[in-house]
This record gives structure tokens, sequence and C-alpha cells, in this order.
């Protein structure tokens, strides 16, 4: 039985991931890669590219050891390849982008809550608009589940300037947080779920998976709420069949 390559460790797989999102499509593995080392070429700098997150992270490896990585993103189905033109550039599997989808959700919270502490007020908030529709859409529910009503003069701003289906999901947060102290937890957990139904938008290719028991292969369920943690999207080791299994034997 061929043995299954594991994938990077995940801080390590989550800055890659990172560094590939300001070059979707537009980049390859050596700009990637070069991004990571956090190389001073002008080309990098003047695309700003230097401001990634992930700028430098591997600024210790070379960029064969960082090369190395980026394939090994690309042969555990986080990354692949795709001719734009004659230039093979660097593209999100559905696996990838499911990661990647979740933190950049993830920091547009943060950076609500760093203005938020220093009482900054967003000039305007175009930035959101014609975002991936599925990040923002994660990114709504991920103030709704912090039931906390600060977001509530932000979320008034933008739903002014965006599309009208955005918009409709705006307002439905902002009446659920205003809401949300006439609900005990069960009504909120249960408004949750609901909203998550359409809040947390399923990748258009199937996200396959192999079962660490069976060896079979699975669909990852997106809209499953339990793989959704504090640390990130997180995706389960077994298919159902083989954890109900477990539970059974307990």
């Amino acid at each position: 039985m061929k043995k299954r390559i594991k994938p990077l460790p995940d801080p390590e797989l989550r800055a890659i991931l990172r560094a590939a999102d300001d070059i979707i499509a537009e980049g390859g593995r050596t700009l990637l890669s070069k991004i990571l080392k956090g190389s001073k070429e002008r080309k990098l700098l003047e695309l700003g590219l230097d401001r990634n997150p992930s700028y430098g992270y591997y600024k210790d490896l070379t960029l064969e050891q960082i090369m190395d990585k980026v394939d090994h993103m690309i042969r555990t189905g986080f990354l692949e390849t795709e001719l734009n033109g004659k230039l093979p550039t660097i593209i999100f599997t559905p696996r990838g982008w499911a990661i990647e989808r979740e933190r950049r959700a993830e920091e547009f919270v943060q950076e609500w809550d760093r203005w938020l502490e220093n009482n900054v007020t967003p000039l305007n908030m175009e930035y959101l608009k014609e975002r991936n529709r599925g990040m923002i859409f994660l990114f709504l529910y991920k103030i709704l589940c912090s039931r906390d009503k600060k977001y509530i003069p932000f979320l008034t701003l933008w739903e002014r300037i965006d599309f009208k289906k955005v918009q409709a999901e705006i307002r439905n947060v902002i009446q659920a947080l205003k809401q949300s102290d006439d609900m005990d937890d069960e009504k909120w957990k249960q408004l949750l779920s609901e909203r998550a139904q359409s809040l947390i938008i399923r990748s258009q290719d199937p996200i396959f998976l192999a079962c660490q028991s069976c060896g079979g292969f699975f669909i990852f369920d997106e809209t499953n709420l339990e793989y959704y943690t504090s640390e990130g999207l997180r995706f389960p080791n077994e298919c159902i069949n083989c954890m109900e299994g477990h539970l059974l034997h307990r």
C-alpha cells in the first residue's frame, strides 16, 4: 500500500497559504518562495508583497528549501499550478481555500477589534466590497457568533455600500445582535445554526479527505460548525462511519 504524504505542520501550512493568497493566479512557485524568504527583490517590493503577513516566514531557509515546502503543499493537495498564458501560476485547491478563507475572515474580525479598541472609525467599507462572497459571509458569521453589539456601527457603515445580497445578510446579523439579549442560550444556538445555512457557503468543488482509520475517501462537510474552532478550520481525521464505529465500541 502506498504511504500517504503527511501535510506540513499546521503553522507552516497556514503561513504558505497566506503568502499565496496575494499572488493567486498571478505568480508562481518562485515568487511565492521569495515572499516566504523575505526577498528584497525590486519587483516584489513594488507589488507591495513585503506587506504580506507571511513575508519572511522562512527567512532562515534557502530558496531551494522553501521551494521544496511549496512543492510539498502541491503534493499534499493544498495548492496547485495552473497555466496563465504560458506561465504556471499558483492557485488554491478547494481544501487549501477552505483554510485560507477561514483565516482571512478571522483577520477581518481582528482588524475590526483593533479599530474598536483604538477608537478608529474607518472612512468607508469599500475594501470589503467585491471580495470573495464565501469569505465575506464567513466573516459575518464570525461577527454573529461573537454576540457582541460593538460591531453594529461598523456593520451599519458596511451595509450602506455593498451589493443587495450582502446588504441583506448584514441586516440579518445586525438584527440578531440587537435581539441577542432577549434570547436564551438554546435559542441563540438555534439561530446560529439557521444563519450558518446561508452564511457558510460550500466550495464549488467538493473537498475529499482520506480517513486515517479505514483509508477510504470522504467528502468534508464545510457547513459543520464543529470544525470551526478558535484556532481556525480543522479537518476531521476520520469518515463518519469510522467515527460512529469508535463511539459504539466505547
